[in-house]
């Protein structure tokens, strides 16, 4: 079996990011960096992990990987970082294991790399001794000059991701005899490979945490609301008008689904629910149109800079038959949110004779989102 080794890019000091160091800022379950290491642990094939890392900053991570559960997998080890990007790789390189046969280079401050890409970059690395994962341009080039701009075409560029992967004595010798600082590692490996290196697939949500913004994290939220039933012309759900010999009992035309998917947003967003937004009290909504007030809460949850990635709303119903709505409510639901209608999910059941709802007194519904 070959086996590889894994130099962890750890050596900077967030200038751009602000007073805080990025690579301990939390991330998922842990911090950026320990999902940036976390993410080789499950490879078999690799057998040691250097975390090339700024001397003052070594005590900390290594509390972070105990709190992550990281602290007892004997082949991560710490060497310093340097005042470069290439004078931190060069270190983290001359603590790898003499009888690996290859590296995989990545930036501590990219959390969110996927095994999928890993495993590309290692299948590519083995068939060719040196691979980087790209990923096109969607945007269009200009090349900016003092006399003005010039189109460039974006089909010759692709942008670099890490891991980048290389036969390790051929990384090995490039660094040792570099002249310089550059920008990535195979800047420094192609005074020997001459741009003989196989390009993957990268992924967009593998990321470089840079600014702030970077690290925005999603957020979830869930919401509940139920209403009684009474005799009447129809109800509606998620905006759908249900035909059958019911209607709400409810300040306003009481569509369940869509106060849960209310709920849910502000939930979401730290927000009180919509009692407090729209006091039952308040004449403003007798009667009121529930597709209005969910603008109204996608008013608010844009002003924070979010907007719905997914939702799934399950209503419980033992009459009318919810079933052959389903698919309209999706298209209700994903046009009011602004999102495709196979990111909206409706299920409907019963509540089994249990209770009012089992009684078919009222009508409830469940709704989760999820933020971006």
């Amino acid at each position: 079996m070959k086996t590889f080794n894994v130099v962890i890019a750890a050596g900077g000091h967030s200038v751009r990011y602000g007073k805080e160091n990025k690579l301990f800022e939390p991330c998922n379950s842990s911090c950026v960096i320990a999902e940036a290491i976390g993410a080789f642990l499950p490879f078999r094939e690799i057998t040691r992990i250097v975390v090339a890392i700024d001397t003052d900053s070594s005590d900390e991570l290594l509390d972070r990987l105990e709190a992550a559960h990281m602290d007892d997998d004997r082949r991560i080890v710490l060497t310093r970082g340097g005042n470069s990007r290439t004078q931190t790789v060069a270190y983290g390189l001359e603590a790898t294991e003499d009888d690996c046969d290859f590296v995989l280079i990545h930036d501590g401050a990219r959390p969110f790399v996927t095994r999928e890409v890993v495993e590309r970059v290692m299948q590519g690395t083995e068939e060719r001794g040196a691979c980087i994962p790209v990923l096109p341009l969607t945007d269009n080039l200009l090349a900016v000059t003092v006399n003005g701009a010039a189109p460039l075409d974006r089909n010759g560029f692709r942008l670099v991701q890490t891991p980048m992967g290389f036969a390790r004595d051929v990384i090995l010798d490039a660094y040792r005899n570099r002249t310089g600082d550059f920008l990535d590692d195979f800047g420094v490996a192609d005074s020997v490979l001459h741009g003989n290196v196989l390009l993957v697939d990268g992924d967009a949500a593998n990321r470089k945490i840079t600014v702030k913004t970077d690290l925005v994290p999603c957020l979830v939220g869930s919401g509940y609301d139920i209403h009684r039933l009474r005799e009447g012309d129809g109800l509606p759900l998620l905006g759908v008008k249900i035909s059958c010999p019911y209607s709400f009992v409810a300040h306003s035309d009481g569509d369940a689904a869509i106060h849960a998917l209310m709920d849910a947003i502000l939930s979401a967003l730290g927000k009180k629910d919509i009692g407090h937004l729209y006091p039952v009290d308040d004449p403003a909504y007798d009667d009121a149109d529930s597709k209005d007030l969910l603008r109204g809460v996608l008013d608010i949850m844009r002003a924070e800079n979010r907007s719905v990635v997914n939702c799934s709303v399950t209503i419980i119903a033992m009459h009318p038959r919810i079933s052959p709505y389903i698919d309209k409510m999706r298209a209700s639901a994903a046009a009011l949110l602004g999102i495709p209608a196979g990111r909206v999910g409706v299920a409907a059941t019963t509540n089994e004779e249990v209770g009012e709802l089992g009684k078919g007194d009222a009508i409830a519904a469940f709704a989760t989102v999820l933020l971006s």
